[in-house]
Parts: C-alpha cells; sequence; structure tokens
C-alpha cells in the first residue's frame, strides 16, 4: 500500500512557477513574496493607451494635411485661372483665402495635439529603460524643441529606444526622419514665401511648396506610427513578468506541472 508523502515544514522554498524567487510555503499553500516599493509589474508601466492615443492623433494629422493639400490645389486653380484671364471672379481667391485659414487653425491643432502626446509617450518610454539609453528622458523630450539639435538628436534618441527593447533600429527609420525634416522644411519655406509675397505667382509657387511638405508629412506618418508601435510593443514584451506556470500545491512533487 502507497502512502501520501508529508508535505515538508512551513518555509521559504524555490518557487513553484520556476523563477528564480523564494516563495513561502506555509504547510498548506504557496505564498509569493511582498513587492517591492517600485517593483510593480513593468507591464502596467508601459505606455500603452498613451501610445494608442498618439496613434490616433497621427492618423488625424495625416489627414488634415490631405485637407490642406486639397485647399492648396484648389488655390492653385483659383490663382492660375485668374492669371491666365479665364477667370476675373475675385470671389474665387477670397473663398481661398477663408477655406485656408480654418484649414490651416485645424491642422495646426491636430499638429500640436500629437507632437504633446508624442512627447509624452516618449519620456515615459525613456522612463522605462533609464539608463539603457545615452540621454535622459528629459532630453528625449528637449531634444525636439532646440533648434539644430532637433535635426539629428530625436533620431539618435528613438534609435536608442529601440535598442533599449532589445531590437536594432529598422531599416526604413532613417526614412521616416528624412520624410519628417524634409516636410517641415518645405512648410517652413512656404510660409517665408507666403509672407514676403507682392505678386499672385509668389502665393502660387507658396501653395507648391506647402502641397510638397503636406505629401511628405503624409508619408511620413505611417512610418511615424510603426515607431510608436514598436517601440510600445518592445517595451511590453520584454519588461513584462512571465506567466505563471501551473504547479502542484504539494511541494514534495515535482513543481511546474
Amino acid at each position: 500500500m502507497s502512502t501520501t508523502p508529508a508535505p515538508p515544514p512551513a518555509g521559504w522554498y524555490p518557487a513553484p512557477n520556476g523563477s528564480s524567487e523564494k516563495w513561502w510555503w506555509d504547510g498548506v499553500q504557496w505564498t509569493p513574496p511582498a513587492p517591492q516599493p517600485g517593483s510593480q509589474p513593468a507591464a502596467s508601466r508601459v505606455p500603452v493607451r498613451l501610445a494608442v492615443a498618439t496613434q490616433v492623433l497621427l492618423i488625424v494629422s495625416g489627414l488634415t494635411s490631405v485637407l490642406t493639400i486639397g485647399v492648396e490645389v484648389f488655390g492653385i486653380g483659383a490663382v492660375t485661372r485668374y492669371l491666365d484671364g479665364l477667370d476675373y471672379d475675385i470671389e474665387l481667391l477670397n473663398a481661398y483665402d477663408r477655406v485656408s485659414l480654418m484649414s490651416t487653425v485645424v491642422s495646426s491643432m491636430a499638429l500640436v495635439a500629437t507632437g504633446v502626446l508624442w512627447l509624452i509617450w516618449q519620456y515615459r518610454a525613456a522612463k522605462q529603460v533609464q539608463g539603457r539609453t545615452r540621454r535622459s528622458p528629459g532630453w528625449h523630450v528637449g531634444s525636439w524643441l532646440i533648434p539644430v539639435v532637433s535635426f539629428w538628436f530625436p533620431y539618435q534618441n528613438i534609435s536608442d529606444l529601440w535598442r533599449a527593447t532589445g531590437r536594432s533600429r529598422p531599416a526604413w527609420q532613417i526614412l521616416w526622419w528624412l520624410l519628417w525634416i524634409s516636410s517641415g522644411t518645405l512648410i517652413q519655406v512656404s510660409s517665408i514665401i507666403y509672407n514676403n509675397a507682392e505678386v499672385l505667382e509668389q502665393f502660387r509657387d507658396s501653395m507648391w511648396a506647402s502641397i510638397a511638405g503636406e505629401v511628405l508629412r503624409v508619408a511620413a506618418v505611417p512610418l511615424a506610427w510603426m515607431v510608436v508601435r514598436g517601440i510600445t510593443r518592445g517595451l511590453s514584451r520584454g519588461t513584462a513578468l512571465p506567466a505563471p506556470a501551473r504547479w502542484n500545491a504539494d511541494p514534495g512533487l515535482p513543481l511546474g506541472r
């Protein structure tokens, strides 16, 4: 006749889930050690919801760029018809001015909101892997705002976040950065031409530069979306606690079953 082996006495034993921790066995059941301050599961600190909100606003910003492109195409058509003598109705140009103003306000609001959320998301991500990047979380935000520095430091910081999650920088990241820098430059050039324009031909040149910048921004949006998604997923996978394995309540039997 076989007898059930008596359980060991109460005490600390290797964790039944196979981790390196020691759990308390009271003779009846297992009790994991109390978490230390600041050691809550890292997965709960991953800015997932913030990342999703940033991705949504990136899409909205891309849509406002498409809207701006449509408005500028309308403006170019109105100016061209007027200069070619096909339509001397100044009302089309006035309509462009009104629609362009509304489009600029909406686009600016979307871009600012997206930028703010991006900065918060990047700060939270850098904070989570602090010590594994070449710059502090504060510099991850500040580098976007400082002239000249903003042309390269943000790119390096994003590369550091990829590496901190155990992944190498994706090959397409340089394309995203070039599209972003080029779009911002062309839109700035468009504003300068517009502010200094004295004849309709110059206003039309400003519209073409604006269209070029907005097209590049639209192309950059899906890549920026992938940056946020990829880094956030990397943080979640790289820092989340392993799922607990099944185990027998009796420490005298094989564990982790």
